[in-house]
């Protein structure tokens, strides 16, 4: 199991949430989203991870405007 997978499932036991986004900057977590993130909420680079351990990295755009979308990641 990837380190992303790990911190977002130990993210969300923690906080007893089910399903949903667990979005990732470098090394921490940014935040939770129930439905998939928009992009522009986010500054490239950041990771989602859905429940199964998939994930996706923003990218393109810049850090004022957001992301431009989301591409699978193989994290």
């Amino acid at each position: 199991m990837s380190n992303r997978r790990e911190q977002a499932n130990n993210y969300r036991e923690v906080r007893g949430l089910f399903g949903g986004y667990v979005v990732l900057f470098g090394n921490d977590v940014s935040g939770w989203a129930k439905d998939f993130p928009r992009p522009e909420a986010y500054v490239p680079g950041c990771i989602a991870v859905d429940e199964a351990g998939n994930q996706w990295e923003a990218v393109g755009g810049n850090e004022q405007d957001g992301a431009e979308r989301w591409e699978v990641s193989n994290g």
